[in-house]
């Protein structure tokens, strides 16, 4: 792929993130020079293929390059840093930021998750939280650093800090807004993604578990008749998302029959049939074997030295179209001056965050609703007519990924909605949407139509499963994509389930891939002239997050278990309770940190001396934290938070949505922004992970359904007798109350 050809990135990584980021923009085309401390035999086989390969890869770059790194935050490295963003950009990925008294604070990926409010929401209620089982937190850090990369002038003479935290944080929206809107903390709830949601939830059936992602309405009428219950419409107990959550096990007593008398993969395609997001709990080798990323050739052969030959994901980036180059024709059309011009299609959270990246640096972004079928988030019904008007303005998840964009409303349906869509696509520079295969067929808007009299347009597809392959008419939400990417398989405790996150994390990382994308097509678009049609498909963007367990299974002939909290290679880590139920995670991640927590519990069996090394200590992993609960339990949560810490031993509180509101290193980095937004009033919200100097600040709240339809129209030449006619017709609309 040549969108980044000319283009150039010097890489040096200490860890994934950096080596991740690399990776992204050498698959796209750029010329990158890596040096990484990574394995060899390992992921930097794949991750810095053609890279050098030292201990400590010295900070240094070429004339004219872009420097990337994720070196530890030590006085040293910000010195040589700094010296070297005088000569030109540099991106550092960081642990906890540069800003604050968190700094240098050790880290470790369990931390992380601990710290960012990942963990409290994921797990049983009775038993400890849980955590994913890799260094998703590193990859996910190396999807912002390919974006700050792609976004920072060349004539940049700045650090642009991208820190782990807020890539953590940024991609938890849910919870830290639903706390402000509703002032509650989420529970753990099990084998549900929440207590409030009963139809996203993993069941047994004959041969293991089925995720059922259910979240609408339609869904949940789907769900009932699929079952051969179609009478639980009219049950009371199951009017409401609330009332089937007060009575879920009654529920569950009409879908496990039906779930018990069919294997995971009859239930995945019978529930597919009818349009329910679903998956079949694919084990690692399932995910290998897939026909579906087998038909769209997803996977790549790499060779390990000395070693097998090995299956890991290939770039999810695909140009499926690329018209003739032209030059930009200056039509000013409905936009901010000076400003990218995005065209939003999409709903729910991935199609929608690429939009909400590029308006948070400047982009002018419309958002295309339609007029009844309006986008998801906002609620799975519209109101009634008796009901109140502003029941679509207060979703939490709706507003806070929508920030920064101009919202308009139209009949997409009708010709004369298509027609309107088109006239805006014809002064865009980016169109988004993130539909089911064919869905954008089936309306008329392909590539073909939108681009006709704009060929320099980049449109930016985003479908769940991919446009081709076998499942590519399949619905996906977050979730979906989750559990058929292999990652609910490794999570869990080790004596149960798979485990669905808290977070549906396959929809962030499918809205930053897809940013990585349209950034890397318009940089293309720059050298060449030519608007390009790119799809990356939500899966294959979500394959390298779980790259490590299909490595560890074609490496290791077995495949991975559940672990809980238990880390590879660190002897022990996990969670140690404190008082008041509190929860503390640790890493002991070699034989040093453990040379200094023994003595700092100062007790007779961590002296030990059999226990000084990792080989002592792996086999006593269940005797050793037993030992190492008993001496926290005790406490309060931040004496052994500092107990730890002043061993040098990487931990944190896990905390809740409140406790992320006023983490420390999020305050100290400005990460949280305030809108005030009828009819829910002020609240935080998240930034993008990504802090140049002085990091960009949306001023503009999500918008009120059809906002601005009057303006964009206007903007497209339309009159005001036009726009009344196309609003008494219902082929556009305005919002429902006065704004």
């Amino acid at each position: 792929m040549d969108l980044l050809t000319g283009n150039r990135f010097d890489v040096r990584s200490y860890g994934i993130g950096a080596a991740y980021a690399g990776w992204l923009l050498r698959e796209l085309g750029a010329d990158v020079d890596h040096r990484t401390a990574l394995d060899p035999g390992g992921l930097g086989a794949w991750l810095a293929e053609g890279g050098a390969f030292e201990a400590g890869p010295g900070l240094a770059r070429r004339s004219g390059a872009m420097l990337i790194t994720d070196a530890p935050v030590t006085a040293a490295n910000r010195a040589a840093l700094e010296g070297l963003a005088s000569e030109g950009p540099v991106t550092w990925i960081t642990p906890w930021g540069l800003a604050g008294e968190w700094a240098e604070r050790p880290a470790s990926d369990l931390a992380l998750y601990a710290a960012s409010g990942w963990m409290s929401a994921v797990g049983d209620a009775d038993r400890e939280p849980l955590a994913p089982p890799g260094a998703q937190v590193q990859f996910i850090g190396g999807l912002y650093a390919a974006i700050a990369a792609l976004v920072t002038p060349a004539g940049s003479r700045e650090i642009t800090d991208v820190p782990l935290i807020e890539s953590l944080a940024a991609t938890l929206i849910y919870d830290t807004v639903s706390f402000q809107y509703h002032g509650l903390t989420r529970e753990r709830a099990g084998n549900r993604f929440s207590p409030a949601q009963p139809t996203l939830v993993t069941l047994p059936c004959k041969d293991g578990h089925v995720g059922i992602h259910a979240a609408l309405h339609g869904q949940w009428m789907a769900l009932i008749e699929l079952v051969g219950h179609p009478e639980l419409a009219q049950d009371p107990r199951f009017a409401m998302p609330l009332d089937r959550a007060a009575n879920h096990e009654a529920l569950y007593g009409y879908i496990l029959p039906w779930l018990r008398e069919r294997t995971r993969l009859q239930a995945y395609h019978e529930l597919q049939a009818v349009r329910i997001p679903s998956s079949f709990m694919p084990d690692v080798v399932e995910v290998l074997d897939s026909p579906q990323l087998a038909a769209r050739e997803a996977w790549r052969d790499v060779a390990l030295p000395g070693g097998p030959q090995v299956r890991l994901p290939g770039a999810p980036f695909r140009v499926l179209a690329a018209n003739e180059p032209q030059p930009a024709s200056g039509e000013p059309g409905p936009w901010r001056p000076g400003a990218l011009r995005v065209l939003d299609l999409s709903m729910g959270w991935a199609g929608p965050m690429v939009g909400y990246v590029l308006a948070e640096f400047g982009a002018d972004v419309i958002k295309v609703e339609g007029t009844s079928h309006f986008d998801w988030w906002r609620g799975s019904r519209p109101p009634t007519a008796d009901s109140d008007p502003w029941l679509i303005e207060i979703s939490h998840v709706h507003n806070a990924v929508n920030r920064g964009k101009r919202g308009i409303s139209l009949d997409t349906r009708s010709p004369e909605g298509r027609e309107l869509v088109c006239d805006l696509a014809r002064t865009a520079d980016v169109i988004v949407e993130n539909f089911a295969a064919g869905v954008m067929e089936k309306l008329g808007l392909t590539y073909e139509a939108l681009s006709a009299a704009n060929p320099r347009l980049v449109m930016m597809r985003l479908p769940g499963m991919g446009s081709t392959g076998p499942e590519a008419h399949y619905t996906t939400f977050g979730n979906t994509i989750e559990a058929m990417a292999g990652l609910s398989s490794i999570t869990g405790y080790e004596d149960g389930p798979p485990m669905m996150l808290s977070n549906a994390l396959g929809d962030p990382i499918g809205g930053l891939v897809g940013t990585v994308g349209v950034l890397a097509a318009l940089a293309g678009r720059q050298q060449d002239g030519r608007g390009r049609l790119v799809e990356c498909a939500q899966l294959e963007g979500f394959l390298p997050i779980v790259a490590e367990a299909y490595l560890e299974y074609q490496v290791a002939g077995e495949l991975p278990g559940r672990r809980g909290n238990r880390r590879a290679g660190s002897e022990p880590s996990g969670l140690l309770p404190a008082a008041g139920g509190a929860w503390v995670a640790f890493e002991v991640r070699d034989d040093a940190d453990w040379s200094r927590l023994a003595p700092t519990i100062g007790e007779a069996w961590a002296l030990d001396p059999a226990l000084a090394s990792a080989a002592g200590r792996s086999p006593r992993y269940a005797e050793l934290m037993a030992q190492l609960r008993a001496w926290s339990a005790g406490m309060d949560a931040d004496g052994v938070v500092a107990k730890l810490l002043g061993a040098g031993i990487a931990a944190a509180l896990v905390s809740n949505e409140a406790d992320v509101l006023g983490l420390e290193p999020l305050v100290a980095g400005d990460f949280w922004v305030g809108h005030d937004r009828p009819p829910v009033g002020y609240h935080m919200y998240p930034s993008v992970a990504i802090r140049p100097g002085e990091r960009p600040q949306l001023t503009r709240p999500a918008p009120i359904l059809g906002e601005h339809t009057r303006e964009v129209l206007a903007g497209l030449g339309r009159t005001q007798s036009e726009i009344d006619a196309l609003m008494a017709r219902g082929i556009a609309g305005e919002p429902a109350v006065a704004v």
